[in-house]
């Protein structure tokens, strides 16, 4: 019983630990920590369940008798605690109805079982022989004048699935912090590759003399025409930029908000840009678009570059492979023929 309420304690410990704010988990989404306290909640109940069904430990009056079955012999795992002191396992042999002593296997005991055990298996084989009851196997209320206390182990079923249940929700919690991570390098990913032709186009809108605003929604406008099955993040945050504006939020909200939830430096800089122009105004906006278009596609041909040798590099495998294959070809015929 302790050990579902250990593993309640823990569940209750870690909502706890969340809620205030005192456990981050990078990566780790809200659909992760449901499924981690979904799964331990739901397997420790079903394994204290098992653990009141099946029962804790028995403890047996003085002078038990187990029934003998006939024609079955048969052992039972039992604790004896000597005068009180701490419950030690024992396995008797239950001898078949019809019998009236047990035998023991005493060279496969003696590398297992204590002198104790031992002696405490001759008494009650002993003990038996003195009742002679063909129906009961009784358990000595004593051994060398110390009084026995019998009793039959709780059944661990129950502890085992709770703890099981516990691991496999952090199983399920750490497998959902590495997909969150993933997800994130992905996503960090799209944006600086998508940043270039992002900022390219704005300045050739706001160039052609459009508004920053117009530009946005132009930009939304074409992304939901073109809209493919895979989002891209940048034209996403657009979008609901846009949708903020339309909402009444202000523009210099919508664009400082724009840049904390790409969580990239180029975009904080681009908004960072967008609310100085609002703020102060610039006549030279957008020869410093231009300018910061040429710097993301500069930035844009290194991470190409710095990919292809990465992927020169990766080729290497099987082009040797495929060597030694074309070696084995040549060799194995000239080894043959000599």
């Amino acid at each position: 019983m302790w050990v579902h309420i250990v593993v309640f304690v823990i569940i209750s410990g870690c909502a706890a630990a969340w809620k205030a704010g005192w456990i981050r988990l990078e990566g780790l989404e809200k659909k992760g920590r449901k499924y981690f306290f979904l799964v331990s909640v739901l397997g420790n109940l079903a394994g204290l369940a098992v653990t009141i069904s099946s029962g804790g430990e028995t403890e047996y009056p003085p002078g038990y008798g187990i029934i003998r079955e006939e024609g079955v012999e048969s052992q039972k795992e039992l604790l004896v605690s000597v005068d009180g002191g701490e419950a030690a396992p024992v396995r008797l042999h239950i001898p078949e109805k019809e019998g009236t002593s047990s035998k023991e296997e005493e060279s496969q005991d003696e590398d297992r079982e204590e002198e104790m055990v031992r002696s405490l298996r001759e008494t009650a084989d002993q003990y038996n022989q003195e009742r002679n009851d063909p129906n009961y196997y009784y358990l000595p209320p004593q051994w060398e004048g110390k009084p026995l206390r019998w009793s039959r182990p709780g059944e661990t079923s129950g502890s085992l699935l709770a703890g099981l249940s516990l691991l496999a929700a952090v199983g399920l919690l750490l497998k959902s912090m590495k997909e969150g991570q993933e997800i994130r390098a992905r996503r960090m990913e799209q944006l600086l590759l998508d940043y270039p032709g992002l900022i390219m186009k704005f300045t050739l809108l706001v160039q052609a003399g459009m508004t920053v605003r117009r530009a946005f929604g132009k930009m939304a406008a074409d992304y939901g025409k073109k809209k493919k099955k895979e989002p891209r993040f940048a034209y996403e945050e657009i979008v609901t930029a846009c949708h903020e504006m339309e909402s009444g939020v202000s523009e210099l909200e919508v664009y400082r908000r724009f840049g904390e939830r790409c969580g990239q430096i180029k975009y904080k800089t681009f908004a960072t840009l967008l609310i100085q122009n609002l703020q102060k105004g610039s006549r030279y906006m957008g020869d410093m678009l231009e300018k910061e278009a040429l710097e993301a596609w500069d930035e844009r041909k290194r991470k190409a570059r710095v990919l292809g040798e990465a992927a020169a590099t990766r080729l290497l495998i099987p082009m040797v492979m495929m060597l030694g294959v074309v070696m084995a070809i040549v060799m194995i015929p000239a080894f043959l023929s000599l």
